[in-house]
């Protein structure tokens, strides 16, 4: 409102003069003209399934950035028409956006690659599917490449249990370099949990195997701090061969929801 109050509901009816506003409170009539802007809350679609069950969240807002963790994805796709832009350690841009309730395309650029003339471009399409009660499964690519040398990618598939604000997540995923498949996997394990309104803890954890029996470790550990539309994380990058040299890496990520 022009005045600086906040409503949040569904439009029952709306003309020229006035707006009948379902609340949790009740209906009210709001004055048009009054009226400063009005926001689709892109996040109803998402949780209808869970309301239909009764179930109350006990945050003021929901999630606004759910369907991945620090980078690693989750099941849980990004609804039709909704997106993010993503921004890690300054240099790295993704778009993500919903072409369906349980397709997403998106990509980007690392910024200092690109005003050099080569860029580091990416590719991240997703799918996903709710497959039970708080589960999801979903699945896509990483594709990464640099202009007018090469390009490989990482398939995966991952399944998600928990809710919207707290959840786990394992996955598994194979290289492709130069359209040749890899012998060995790399493990993915992730978790979020939501403490408060504004804050979640989050940690993302990969195991990728060498294919000599041998494998790789390292994480990132950290928290995401909460609004309505934006996320930003912190974290410590975790890689227990360089522990002896430093003990963690800075993590530091931004994400605008459109």
């Amino acid at each position: 409102m022009k005045n600086g109050d906040t409503y949040k509901g569904e439009i029952l009816s709306r003309d020229s003069e006035s707006i009948l506003l379902k609340t949790v409170n009740g209906e009210i009539s709001l004055i048009e003209s009054r009226v400063r802007s009005i926001e689709k809350n892109s996040y109803k679609n998402r949780k209808k399934n869970q309301r239909k069950k009764g179930s109350k969240s006990r945050f003021k807002f929901d999630n606004p950035h759910d369907t991945r963790y620090f980078f690693g994805p989750s099941g849980i796709p990004i609804e039709k028409g909704g997106g993010y832009y993503q921004n890690i350690l300054v240099v790295f841009n993704f778009a993500n956006y919903g072409i369906s309730d349980n397709i997403s395309i998106g990509g980007g650029l690392e910024f200092l690659s690109t005003v050099s003339g080569s860029p580091i471009w990416f590719l991240t399409p997703k799918a996903g599917f709710p497959i039970g009660n708080n589960m999801h499964l979903g699945g896509g690519f990483i594709m990464a490449g640099l202009a007018g040398v090469g390009s490989g990618s990482l398939g995966y598939g991952v399944f998600t249990y928990g809710t919207h604000e707290s959840n786990v997540s394992a996955g598994i995923g194979y290289g492709f370099i130069n359209g040749e498949l890899g012998s060995s996997p790399t493990l993915v394990f992730s978790g979020t949990h939501r403490t408060s309104n504004s804050t979640s803890l989050l940690t993302e954890n990969y195991i990728i195997s060498s294919g000599t029996g041998e494998s790789i470790y390292f994480g990132i550990h950290g928290l995401r701090i909460l609004s309505e539309k934006s996320s930003f994380d912190l974290g410590a990058i975790i890689i227990p061969e360089l522990l002896d040299v430093i003990p963690a890496l800075p993590y530091v990520g931004f994400v605008r929801v459109f």
